[in-house]
């Protein structure tokens, strides 16, 4: 992880870390910012907060069941920074669809599709 990071830095680009909980500790000096997934589904986002403790940014996605027709109830949980989301405060947090096409949904309810082109 310090070779990528140099090499990325080198070029002026950031490096983030993907989900890897367990290595935060050995990484957050020289890591720009983390993305994980299902950090509320599977209630281990505190995980995480070493980088927002840090400045930093942590990307969450969520994928529950049923996307794109899930009910604000849902939606309220997952971004309520209460019980499975416990320790997201601070976090970026949006609802995807597990095969990651163009559809998202925000905390605020807020839903945008960007078109896929095909090759």
């Amino acid at each position: 992880m310090r070779f990528l990071a140099d090499e990325a830095k080198s070029y002026k680009m950031a490096i983030g870390l993907k989900n890897a909980g367990d290595i935060i500790p050995r990484v957050i000096d020289f890591i720009d910012f983390s993305v994980n997934e299902q950090c509320i589904e599977y209630s281990e986002c505190e995980t995480f907060a070493p980088f927002i403790e840090a400045n930093k940014p942590v990307f969450n996605i969520e994928y529950p069941s049923g996307v794109p027709k899930i009910s604000s109830s849902v939606r309220k949980e997952i971004c309520s920074q209460k019980g499975k989301a416990e320790g997201t405060k601070g976090f970026s947090t949006v609802i995807k669809k597990l095969i990651l096409d163009g559809w998202v949904e925000y905390c605020d309810g807020e839903t945008y599709e960007t078109e896929i082109l095909s090759s």
